[in-house]
């Protein structure tokens, strides 16, 4: 089971739905990509809340996060 799938379901949207809607890449100072523009997040330190990953580098940039 595919848990990146399951999850849209989980809090009550569809699937199709969480996968069309339109995200811009995201990249850091450094060069390095945060955020494909598929909505992959790439960094393991996320803060939902305010809506930050940290890059390799260690600066906190700003992605976008479904449900902010």
């Amino acid at each position: 089971m595919n848990t990146a799938e399951k999850m849209p379901e989980r809090y009550g949207m569809k699937a199709s739905a969480a996968n069309e809607l339109p995200v811009k890449e995201v990249v850091c100072q450094c060069g390095h990509r945060i955020c494909d523009n598929e909505g992959v997040i790439r960094s393991r330190c996320v803060k939902i809340v305010e809506g930050g990953a940290l890059c390799r580098c260690k600066r906190w940039v700003e992605v976008p996060v479904a449900g902010s």
